[in-house]
């Protein structure tokens, strides 16, 4: 959600440009979608997600190092990819977790492990924007992927097994 104001007030770039960014994300994810989910469902999932993660990181950062609008398209699109596989993986990691007669409020806590972050994530994104350099917003983002990977390749390591996953 901070995208769009750092986009506009570190690089000058119109609303419609960030719109097309999102454009471009929502087209990605019509047309490899599929693909991408059949391509990952036999993999383990706590790699997946690790690799996910591994394209997120790179993608946040991404936005911190480039300074033209063409190659934000390039960050959006490695984004996207990480997008693709997370978020394919991780629900299915809900439900396979939850008890069958609990699924809806797993799926529920899951989803508010999203809401939480959006509710703070633009108020320290706007303390760093207004404070410190901006582009640390993109090295935090990539920092946190990198600690997520971290956990993932731990709990692949130990929890596999006992999980079956």
């Amino acid at each position: 959600s901070s995208l769009p104001v750092y986009l506009r007030d570190v690089h000058f770039i119109d609303p419609k440009g960030y719109g097309y960014l999102l454009s471009f994300n929502a087209l990605m994810v019509v047309l490899f979608q599929f693909a991408v989910t059949r391509k990952i469902s036999a993999k383990p999932p706590m790699v997946m997600m690790a690799l996910g993660s591994l394209f997120y990181l790179v993608g946040y950062l991404l936005f911190g190092f480039l300074d033209q609008y063409a190659l934000f398209f390039i960050a959006i699109a490695i984004l996207t990819i990480g997008e693709m596989i997370v978020n394919p993986v991780a629900q299915s990691l809900v439900s396979r977790f939850s008890p069958e007669d609990m699924r809806g409020r797993y799926m529920a806590v899951f989803e508010l492990s999203f809401t939480i972050p959006s509710a703070i994530g633009p108020l320290l994104a706007g303390v760093i924007m207004d404070n410190y350099d901006p582009n640390w917003v993109w090295y935090g983002c990539g920092i946190l992927c990198f600690v997520a990977i971290i956990g993932f390749i731990y709990l692949h390591i130990h929890a596999a097994k006992r999980y079956n996953i």
